[in-house]
């Protein structure tokens, strides 16, 4: 064979025509992951709860299948999923993204609200990967991400809910992925920090803390899901994780102060942007 002097054979796409499923992909990070997975050579199947930002953006990604999607109906997650095989091939991975991030005191929050975030951030995650791994078990191969946070691991002054229900979430992985380790299928928890999508709309940045994009995100979620293994924390940026583990290692009155001079008291409950805050508040606890 003939080699010439600067060739280079063209790379393999990281997914190549994987069947990829990906919930809240109609805008954000499931948005920016359903782009990367589709650039990455994938076949990407969309759901989301908003169906016109969803045909919008499956029109826009050309996504290979769409449906709409309420994460919370266990019986209509399992549906879209057989529909997603239906329609690509056998499910190569799930992407569990939906989610809301209401904020404010928790002595304002409507009791349907803090029921709703519970329902989609947490039982929408179970529901997902149980009935993922009905169809991955016994092919004996699958990756099952489930998109958690940094705010799982670190509790925040006006998150109280969104934190108890991304601390379910990781806990959730973690044991998922144990009881199925000798299964073949592979589990990757994402634990992003502050990441520039309306979730954050309004809120105070801790200085030095750097917001990540959701191309940062989306990049690594690809590599989690390119990859034959299973990814206990990916964070985004990595400062969060030295963060979240260095101050685990303090005592508890230290690690507090210690998020407090970060400005964690203020950082949510006194948004420098109110309005914008306020906007996305009413527009999570829609149905």
């Amino acid at each position: 064979m003939t080699a010439f002097l600067g060739h280079k054979e063209p790379r393999e796409p990281l997914l190549g025509d994987r069947v990829i499923a990906i919930t809240g992909g109609a805008r954000g990070i499931g948005y920016a992951i359903a782009r990367a997975a589709k650039h990455a050579g994938a076949m990407i199947a969309i759901s989301d709860i908003d169906e016109g930002a969803l045909n919008e953006a499956a029109n826009t990604l050309d996504a290979d299948y769409s449906a709409k999607l309420d994460v919370t109906n266990p019986d209509a997650f399992a549906k879209f999923l057989h529909a997603t095989e239906s329609a690509l091939g056998p499910l190569d991975a799930l992407v569990n993204n939906a989610g809301i991030m209401p904020t404010g005191p928790l002595l304002e929050q409507a009791d349907d609200l803090i029921r709703r975030v519970i329902e989609i951030n947490t039982l929408g995650v179970i529901f997902g990967t149980k009935h993922a791994l009905e169809l991955m078990v016994p092919r004996g191969r699958g990756h099952i991400v489930n998109m958690c946070s940094t705010m799982g691991e670190t509790a925040i002054p006006g998150l109280a809910v969104y934190n108890a229900s991304k601390a379910a979430t990781v806990l959730f992985t973690d044991s998922a992925r144990l009881e199925h380790r000798h299964t073949g299928v592979k589990f990757s928890a994402i634990l992003p920090g502050t990441v520039s999508t309306e979730l954050a709309a309004g809120l105070t940045n801790p200085p030095g803390v750097r917001v990540a994009t959701v191309e940062e995100v989306a990049s690594s979620v690809v590599k989690a899901m390119a990859s034959t293994e299973s990814h206990r924390r990916v964070y985004i940026p990595a400062l969060f994780g030295m963060i979240t583990r260095g101050s685990g290692l303090m005592p508890k009155p230290v690690q507090e102060a210690f998020l407090r001079l970060l400005g964690s008291e203020t950082a949510i409950l006194q948004p420098h942007n109110p309005a914008a805050r306020a906007a996305y508040n009413d527009r999570a606890g829609q149905s």
